[in-house]
């Protein structure tokens, strides 16, 4: 099982973590944040999570404050569609350092960030940080004819050499394993 129990406050080291539900219990709980990639369901909702959660680790005013300074700091940041919540929860994760603090992502494979506040330590951050190397990739190819393909792979496997476009079925690699037009690369 994984250690959820970085997430959790000295007090609520007692709650039952159930292998099959852990992360949906620790989000209906509240001490998980699930957050779009696109940008928050409300302004200010990461804010208003970690200042609970703050409290919860028996900090005070001052760190909310400057929770909140600068995530809406980074908020009115002018970014592309999908930087913002990157942009919040790297404020965030800054302004809870002096505290001794920490915002660390539950990495899914998804296009959902699952946030939680926790003590700053070097296993914590090494098991949850915002930072923590993605162990995979997605390799992208969009067809000539405007089709998204996407491959989801772990770092040890080999990028994608053979394919269908999903939406043409036109071949995107030629007889060599070489992608027909350029193939991106990002981190899940």
């Amino acid at each position: 099982m994984i250690d959820l129990a970085f997430f959790l406050a000295a007090a609520e080291r007692g709650f039952p973590l159930d292998v099959d539900d852990a992360v949906a219990y620790l989000i209906q709980a509240e001490v998980l944040l699930p957050v779009d990639w696109s940008g928050e369901e409300r302004t200010g909702q990461i804010s208003q999570f970690v200042a609970r959660r703050v409290e919860a680790f028996g900090e005070g005013r001052a760190v909310v404050a400057a929770v909140e300074s600068a995530a809406m700091e980074a908020a009115g940041a002018d970014l592309e569609r999908g930087a913002h919540v990157p942009a919040i929860l790297r404020a965030v994760d800054d302004a809870l350092a002096p505290a001794g603090l920490a915002l660390g992502e539950l990495r899914s494979g998804d296009d959902t960030y699952r946030v939680g506040v926790m003590r700053r330590t070097t296993a914590s951050s090494q098991a949850w940080g915002l930072d923590r190397p993605s162990t995979e990739l997605l390799y992208i190819i969009d067809c000539p004819c405007g089709g998204m393909n996407v491959w989801q792979l772990s770092r040890t496997e080999p990028k994608p050499d053979e394919g269908e476009c999903n939406s043409c079925g036109r071949n995107l690699f030629d007889p060599a394993g070489t992608p027909i037009v350029p193939m991106a690369m990002e981190p899940v």
